[in-house]
């Protein structure tokens, strides 16, 4: 998907940082630390402990903060009491083990994503078995295999078009982050911020009136780079409520205009579609649920569950090639994105 060749230029060190603060969960940004716990065999047995990160500690003497437990509530505490955003605890023995586990799997070929997937592959079969996590990533994070996701990344993107994001600035002063991304041959072949472009189309006049302003940064992109084939533009506090909101927020932003996404494939407008019947239906579809018998609740939802099930087998959903749906991974994930975390 990444190419080992990617061309980076016109990179905005604002937008980039910005960018990873959105990225990353609000406990990495607010405790940019994260304690590496290392056990003998059993969690009661701790030979080290090690405090890295942002004004790191470094190596701790065991004793002066002893491992409760390694259950999601025990980490979870744990990670309070040393204020780092994560903590990870590994069995000494698994560090050999799953150096022999991945490295045989790997080759000169693989890109990063690739050899990602591999290492990830390795962890979560040693989940609760030798390495636990706070946050308790590996059991969520699903490790599906290159192949897949590559087909699904050339399903869903056409070589030789553009990616677009923009997220503009609440008070619309300026941009907030941007990315453009080339695909050229299956993979990201160029990447670049609105700097690219900045001589066509001013950062302010467009922060402005983005609504109206977008199109002439896709007007840009396509003479500088290539016809963008997804375009995404909304602003800051518009993205944090469609990440930590209920699942129909996307929906009711679309509804008000608040987000702009042009192009969009039929793929993704069939997705679309999908996510505003549901905002419209959502309301009147639990007060109308809430009057019927809990067995006439229950055929309705495992229709429902089952007409998913058969798109999804029969290929007609977007995601049927993936192994899971990146929607429904995103709601398990999104509550560690909320800031009172």
């Amino acid at each position: 998907m990444i190419s080992p060749e990617l061309e980076l230029h016109h990179l905005d060190a604002r937008h980039w940082r910005n960018g990873w603060r959105l990225l990353a969960p609000p406990r990495v940004i607010d405790r940019p630390r994260w304690a590496l716990v290392v056990v003998d065999g059993s969690p009661d047995r701790v030979l080290k402990v090690i405090v890295a990160g942002d004004r790191a500690r470094g190596s701790i003497d065991p004793a002066s903060a002893p491992l409760p437990g390694v259950t999601e509530k025990a980490l979870a505490a744990y990670a309070k009491q040393l204020d780092v955003g994560a903590v990870i605890v590994v069995d000494r023995k698994l560090v050999s083990q799953l150096s022999s586990e991945i490295e045989p799997a790997l080759r000169l070929d693989m890109d990063g994503m690739t050899q990602g997937l591999v290492a990830l592959r390795a962890l979560k079969k040693h989940a609760g078995k030798g390495i636990w996590t706070e946050p308790a990533l590996l059991e969520l994070l699903p490790a599906p295999h290159a192949e897949p996701v590559q087909r699904t990344f050339d399903l869903l993107v056409p070589d030789r078009s553009a990616l677009v994001a923009y997220i503009i600035e609440d008070d619309r002063s300026r941009v907030h982050t941007s990315i453009i991304a080339v695909k050229q041959g299956g993979h990201i072949t160029r990447a670049a911020t609105h700097r690219a472009i900045a001589d066509l189309v001013s950062e302010p006049t467009l922060a402005r009136d983005w609504n109206q302003g977008y199109k002439r940064v896709l007007a840009s992109v396509e003479e500088r780079f290539a016809k963008p084939s997804i375009g995404l533009f909304l602003e800051r506090d518009t993205l944090m409520k469609i990440l930590t909101g209920p699942s129909d927020q996307l929906a009711r932003e679309l509804n008000a205009k608040n987000v702009v996404i042009d192009p969009a494939p039929a793929w993704l407008l069939g997705l679309l579609g999908g996510a505003a019947v549901a905002a419209m239906a959502g309301r009147a579809g639990r007060a109308l649920a809430a009057m019927l018998p809990q067995s006439t609740r229950d055929m309705a939802s495992a229709m429902a569950h089952r007409a998913q099930d058969a798109m999804k087998a029969s290929g007609a959903h977007p995601f049927a090639l993936l192994g899971f749906d990146p929607i429904e991974l995103w709601s398990r994930l999104k509550h560690h994105y909320r800031p009172d975390q």
